[in-house]
């Protein structure tokens, strides 16, 4: 079962990492593609660009060149040229032809300089050229293409190609006319082979070619490495997110993140925040925004922890505010608010890098000293007791001081409710020796000699107050609630009254009939005490906490004592149904007041509960 966990959390990893290099891979892509794209549309517009540049220049090159060999060769053309037909589209010159034709030293200079063919054609007939066959003999005497002859003798004028096969190899040429009295009888040709151009054209267009791949590199690189650091930066802030997910609440984002002011920073800013609004709304209290005692424990467990483990000092403070009950009795509870939040705002305030506090219950408070000594954490605490008396409370027109006292122990390895206990006592002792001071723990056997008490004395009073305080809230606090129970459920609280009310008019009757004297009385006993029961569980669950005793133990006390002290009676006579009809009342009037209703008002709902058993 191990193993396949194992294998599965292995597997989740590797799902989370290739989703990670998959957002890398994904920005770097998004990134490089257009990039690459963009380079290759560059260098193939270049190398057009460049082909079309060199092209016209080798164009406007042979031109010149062909003009020059017209211009040398111009005396030919006056003359008329005779040839001889051998066949496969070859001719031969007569002899003045050949005479004419037969020096060739200047289109031969004219390729050593420029290393272009040039050709003078009488008609489509080559008559001179530089062009070889295979075998080194001048093409003398062949034939031009139908193609060139059309489109030159039909236009009159340049014509450029780069596509003529002349033998066997391609060449860039430029052919010109030669014209006499209007008309075209020859033409002038000049090229170059396209192997030639075309290496012109790439040492034209090749360093742009390679400027544009160095810049596409290192643009690729640029953008590869800010794609992998905005990768990286959302990755932890994926995991920054994920680990608040999870519940841990004091995760920290990566300070670089916090740094940026693009939007990435912003995002991890307000995630923070959401981060610390989260946190506080589950751990601190609402009213005070201190720590809850529920986050507080196991802060103060993992304080004492780290002293344990690391030697980190910490000393342990129980304060209380000192008649904190005249506040609420005297202006309300509101009032008593603000003075929590005066005093938890001093807290706050100057508890700042010096540890944490917590409200512990109530108007108590525990705060922690971190890596602080006993003497620096009571000159500190000295300093916040003074700035608690100083400051000064107003409520409407009133304007109140507080004092508080408080108990401040060192840290140490002992359990920390022993350590919370000992603080304790040291506040109990500073309350009972006239508030508003710091208990110091050499102090404690004093104090405690001074009041006259021993620790288990100590203890024991502390228990007694405590349960006398708890039964003051139980009776206080759920008296709103009780009444409205009792409106809202009459008729199970008022069977009590009416049982009671039965029970007084059926005693004479049975004064005749002794036999069923002891009826009633087992009839009202269970009625009595298992109503006002039921009623009362339900009425004591908005405190289940504070009370120490149940409604349901005080009204069986109740309804127990009248039937306990009467006893049975051997003889039943109409003053005795009296005395016991009194009794019914007495026992009506006490449930009354427990509930909190008027007597009248629960004789009333009876009776209408008596009517509706009946029917």
């Amino acid at each position: 079962m191990a193993g396949s966990t194992e294998i599965k959390i292995k597997g989740n990893d590797k799902k989370n990492a290739q989703k990670n290099g998959g957002l890398r891979n994904n920005l770097i892509r998004l990134v490089t593609v257009p990039l690459i794209i963009m380079g290759i549309v560059v260098m193939i517009f270049s190398y057009y660009t460049g082909y079309n540049t060199v092209s016209k220049e080798v164009e406007g090159g042979l031109r010149n060149i062909a003009s020059a060999a017209l211009y040398e060769y111009e005396d030919i053309y006056d003359s008329e040229m005779r040839f001889v037909e051998h066949g496969n589209l070859t001719y031969e010159l007569d002899e003045t032809a050949s005479a004419a034709a037969s020096d060739t030293s200047y289109i031969d200079y004219l390729k050593e300089v420029t290393g272009s063919e040039v050709t003078l054609f009488y008609y489509d007939i080559r008559i001179i050229t530089t062009i070889t066959d295979d075998t080194g003999k001048r093409m003398n005497g062949t034939v031009v293409s139908k193609k060139v002859v059309d489109e030159v003798f039909g236009k009159a004028k340049p014509v450029f190609y780069d596509d003529i096969m002349v033998g066997s190899e391609n060449f860039y040429v430029c052919y010109i006319p030669v014209m006499r009295d209007g008309k075209c009888i020859g033409m002038v040709a000049a090229g170059k082979p396209t192997s030639y151009v075309k290496k012109e054209i790439l040492g034209s267009t090749l360093p742009i070619i390679l400027i544009v791949l160095v810049m596409i590199f290192l643009a690729s690189m640029l953008s590869t490495g800010e794609a992998r650091r905005l990768a990286e930066v959302i990755a932890k802030e994926k995991n920054f997110l994920g680990q608040i997910a999870d519940g841990n609440l004091r995760a920290n984002l990566d300070a670089d993140i916090l740094k940026r002011d693009d939007e990435l920073g912003e995002m991890g800013k307000f995630t923070v925040h959401v981060q610390r609004f989260i946190r506080d709304m589950i751990e601190r209290d609402t009213l005070t925004k201190l720590y809850t005692r529920r986050i507080g424990e196991p802060r103060l467990r993992d304080t004492r922890q780290r002293f344990i483990d690391e030697g980190v000092q910490f000393q342990m403070v129980m304060g209380d505010i000192d008649h904190f009950k005249r506040f609420n009795d005297t202006y309300g509870h509101d009032c008593g608010d603000l003075v929590l939040q005066s005093v938890a705002g001093i807290f706050n305030r100057m508890m700042l890098g010096k540890g944490y506090a917590v409200r512990w219950g109530g108007e108590e408070f525990i705060i922690c000293f971190e890596n602080f000594t006993y003497e620096e954490a009571y000159e500190h605490l000295c300093t916040i007791r003074e700035e608690i008396i100083h400051h000064i409370v107003e409520y409407k027109d009133e304007k109140l001081s507080i004092t508080m006292t408080f108990g401040i122990v060192p840290g140490s390895d002992e359990d920390l409710d022993e350590i919370i206990k000992q603080a304790d006592n040291l506040l109990y002792v500073g309350k009972e020796g006239g508030r508003d001071r710091i208990v110091r723990l050499e102090d404690y056997e004093r104090l405690l000699k001074e009041a006259n008490m021993t620790d288990p004395e100590l203890e024991k009073k502390k228990k007694k107050e405590n349960k006398a305080e708890i039964k003051s809230v139980a009776e206080s606090e759920p008296e709103a609630e009780v009444k409205t129970k009792t409106k809202a459920k009459p008729k199970t609280e008022s069977k009590v009254k009416t049982e009671a009310k039965s029970k007084a008019e059926s005693k004479p009757k049975a004064e005749t009939k002794p036999k069923a004297e002891s009826k009633p009385k087992a009839e009202s006993k269970p009625k009595t005490e298992s109503k006002p029961k039921t009623e009362t569980k339900s009425k004591a669950k908005p405190k289940p906490k504070t009370e120490p005793k149940s409604y349901d133990s005080v009204f069986e006390t109740a309804m127990n004592t009248p039937v306990v002290k009467n006893g049975p009676k051997k003889k039943t006579e109409p003053k005795e149904a009296h005395n016991e009809a009194g009794e019914e009342e007495k026992m009506t009037a006490m449930l009354a007041k427990m509930m909190g209703v008027s007597a009248e008002e629960l004789t009333a709902e009876s009776a209408g509960n008596e009517d509706n058993t009946k029917s």
